[in-house]
């Protein structure tokens, strides 16, 4: 028997003496537990021991613990007290996971394994700890952004640590500005944050800045007594890149955002706006540099094609963004998306009008339905009907003739899709919209 094995079984000596003593475990059970835990720290031990061999012992320690419990509530019952074997094989859990953790530190599931084990512990395991795998699980696969989400989702979803959570995806974008999953999920928290505001206010019924500032700062009172392990924030590995500039550089949301969306941009989504405008560009930029490589031939010919591309690539994410906007009924979804179709505009020129004609087209259709979007059968507006007609006309004597009728056609399928196809013909707006969709 090794010195290490050896040291690992001295540890269990009082804990087996503490289930002796409260007639949990019989002295015959011990020995054939011990036994048994000599079998696992010998493979553990060994040069060939494998992952398998840690979770083996971790389902063992696991049913033997599930066994105690059991006892504790039959044999025990009301005369229970708090003693060392209640949570020790909790810890020695804990303790083979770390173990297996550092000598397979690639091996992921065994990684989601521990986080999941600490998580479902509850109060049991403490911030600071669940912190601390974070930390040492990001230091090793910096580049593996469900890691960053998922850490950065446990301090918002579970602590309800706004910042922390922004400085997670901060963090995680540095060393991979190329995901989009990454940029997706940021912008997803900021919009949801600025929702869970909005909504706090209206159900506490604060309406002035006076009453906001007293709600801020009966939240500074709160968190005053709260645990101070919630502070530590979460240390990243230095990249050393200018892409902490630029995410510096993004204005700051917290729960002290005095006003109303109409008196602070913030509260509109300008957040998650700015930080769209990130994303395109710099996704933009590594797309061109990843299929541009180090050393192809660049002519004009290549660029334009290749610009071509990526743009293609960032609308197929700006539909995504779109989409994601829809969900957010607490927020002024017309004001979000306009911003994306005002980036379009500007992004496609009168040259690339021609070559990316759908792309062109599905914009300019937004942009004519954006104001009558999110209206039903029941809340269609006529005057913004007509006003939505008029932007058509508008956009008609732009164009050619051939992205005039993919507008008017797509256009037309819209009103019809939307509206008529389930419009009831007595309806008087019924009357309204089939003399529109003739007029197109």
């Amino acid at each position: 028997m090794s010195s290490k094995t050896r040291y690992y079984l001295e540890q269990c000596i009082p804990e087996m003496d503490d289930l002796v003593e409260k007639g949990l475990f019989t002295k015959n059970e011990v020995s054939l537990i011990m036994r048994k835990r000599t079998d696992f720290e010998h493979r553990l031990n060994s040069r060939g021991s494998s992952i398998n061999d840690y979770m083996k012992y971790i389902v063992y320690e696991t049913n033997v613990d599930k066994l105690r419990q059991k006892r504790v509530k039959r044999i025990l019952q009301s005369s229970r007290s708090n003693s060392l074997s209640d949570w020790s094989i909790q810890q020695r859990i804990t303790f083979i996971y770390q173990r297996g953790t550092n000598k397979f530190p690639q091996d992921l599931k065994f990684w989601a394994m521990y986080l999941n084990f600490l998580k479902t512990r509850g109060a049991k395991t403490s911030y600071k700890k669940i912190h601390n795998v974070y930390n040492q699980l990001l230091k090793l696969h910096p580049n593996n952004v469900d890691i960053w989400i998922s850490c950065a989702k446990y301090e918002y979803e579970v602590h309800a640590n706004f910042k922390s959570c922004r400085t997670v995806f901060q963090n995680g974008l540095r060393f991979n500005p190329d995901v989009a999953k990454l940029w997706y999920e940021y912008i997803k928290f900021e919009l949801n944050f600025v929702t869970k505001l909005i909504n706090r206010r209206k159900v506490m019924g604060l309406i002035t800045e006076r009453e906001q500032e007293l709600d801020m700062l009966n939240e500074q009172n709160d968190a005053a007594h709260e645990d101070e392990e919630k502070a530590t924030s979460l240390q990243a590995p230095s990249t050393g890149d200018n892409m902490k500039d630029k995410l510096n550089d993004l204005p700051e949301a917290d729960m002290s955002m005095l006003g109303n969306e109409e008196t602070n941009p913030a509260l509109r989504g300008d957040i998650a706006l700015a930080i769209y405008d990130l994303a395109m560009k710099t996704l933009s930029k590594h797309y061109i540099n990843k299929h541009k490589g180090y050393y192809a031939v660049s002519d004009d010919a290549t660029n334009k094609e290749l610009q071509k591309d990526a743009l293609l690539f960032l609308f197929e994410k700006s539909t995504e963004y779109i989409k994601l906007f829809d969900a957010f009924t607490d927020l002024q979804r017309d004001h979000l998306i306009n911003h994306v179709l005002q980036f379009w505009k500007n992004e496609i020129s009168q040259p690339l009008q021609e070559q990316l004609a759908d792309i062109y087209v599905s914009i300019i259709i937004m942009d004519i339905t954006l104001n009558i979007r999110y209206m039903t059968l029941e809340t269609l507006d006529v005057d913004q009907l007509q006003l939505s007609v008029k932007k058509y006309f508008a956009y008609k004597e732009k164009f050619n003739k051939k992205l005039v009728n993919s507008l008017h056609s797509r256009y037309r399928d819209y009103l019809q899709d939307t509206f008529l196809k389930n419009m009831e013909e007595s309806d008087p707006k019924f009357n309204i919209l089939t003399m529109v969709v003739k007029k197109l």
